[in-house]
């Protein structure tokens, strides 16, 4: 890319051409105003950088970053992981069951809503009152990223920064959030355990036969029926700690509550282990006749996925799914996985969510998930 001349060079210049043409009797405040421009824009190119963000975007961000926004609800999660005394706003509330396990100092952060996007809900006001040094959008790379980034830019006239963050990546976007904020410390930490799991999930899914795979189905929807089906952004764990995800042939839908199925397409399916997004899910499969057809629920083989303060299988699809991978993994090939799930719960919750969680608090996350 080229570089435009600085603005320090231009100035220079241009007083040098004053000088040059003035005549001895020309008063010098004209000069001595634009040296006094030239030392102020030095000083801001001093407290300045030049930060390429994942979609090759160079922006000018303070050389110390001290506030930031999330753009929406999956930058705020990963950004509360990383930076948390940083953060001078949220995209959304956090939930009365997540609260828990909030400090409420960051509960009590103002809501600037959702920057962009079919849900946008900024709230410029409080955006304004809070002065954040820059706002951070984090997730998929869409294709179009750059635009979206610049308007955003040209909008709230704010540097806008775009972090990719997928569930393979996750080491790479705590360094990246790192370069950025000039502070590695803790998310070199937090690369390093997403390193380590992923890791372990990728050594387990390899050396799994074809016929080891068991086959699961998320449960979600009031009755059941609505699931995350075979390659869905938001069904990733299912496949990244070597499962198969029993909703196939099916279209796959992102939004709302996913993919509507029936129960005779279930029963077709036959899964091996059913996922229950919710505990009212749960009791309606354990309970309910129709679904005493499945193996999975004459076998025992329905859990609860563990949803506080985030649901570990993607909701949002961030930085939760690396407890997701754990908790799933070791449901489902325990001889492979070999985790105390309990402990590796307190020590992620403690690492990512600055929490230290007590026994019986673990223990109702992980209410019927076992």
């Amino acid at each position: 890319m080229t570089r435009k001349p600085s603005l320090t060079l231009l100035l220079g210049v241009t007083i040098l051409t004053m000088i040059g043409c003035s005549n001895n009797n020309q008063n010098t405040s004209e000069t001595e105003n634009m040296e006094t421009t030239v030392r102020s824009v030095q000083r801001q190119e001093v407290n300045t950088r030049t930060f390429v963000d994942s979609a090759g975007r160079e922006v000018i961000v303070p050389t110390k970053i001290k506030k930031i926004a999330p753009s929406g609800p999956l930058a705020q999660l990963v950004l509360y992981t990383s930076s948390p005394d940083l953060l001078v706003g949220l995209a959304t509330p956090f939930s009365t069951e997540a609260k828990e396990f909030i400090d409420k100092k960051y509960q009590n952060l103002p809501n600037f809503g959702q920057f962009y996007g079919k849900n946008a809900s900024l709230n410029m006001e409080a955006l304004s009152a809070a002065e954040p040094d820059v706002i951070i959008d984090i997730g998929e790379a869409k294709k179009t990223v750059k635009e979206d980034m610049d308007k955003l830019q040209d909008q709230i006239n704010i540097p806008t920064i775009f972090i990719e963050a997928n569930l393979k990546n996750m080491p790479e976007t705590y360094k990246k959030i790192g370069d950025l904020l000039g502070e590695t410390k803790e998310t070199e930490k937090l690369s390093k355990y997403c390193q380590k799991v992923l890791k372990q999930a990728d050594s387990v899914r390899s050396s799994l036969k074809e016929s080891d795979q068991k086959r699961i189905y998320y449960a979600s929807g009031n009755a059941g029926l609505n699931t995350n089906a075979e390659g869905s952004f938001h069904a990733q764990v299912i496949d990244e700690i070597g499962a198969k995800n029993a909703a196939t042939g099916v279209d796959i839908v992102s939004k709302g509550g996913g993919t509507l199925i029936s129960m005779e397409q279930l029963v077709q399916w036959q899964p091996d282990y059913i996922l229950a997004e919710t505990k009212d899910v749960y009791e309606l499969i354990k309970t309910d006749e129709s679904w005493q057809e499945l193996t999975a629920v004459k076998e025992g083989k329905v859990y609860q996925v563990p949803t506080v303060p985030y649901n570990v299988l993607g909701s949002p699809p961030s930085v939760n799914r690396i407890m997701g991978i754990q908790w799933l993994g070791q449901l489902v090939y325990p001889e492979q996985y070999k985790l105390d799930i309990e402990e590796t719960l307190k020590e992620l919750y403690s690492l990512f969510y600055h929490v230290e969680p007590t026994s019986e608090q673990v223990k109702t996350i992980l209410t019927n998930a076992q």
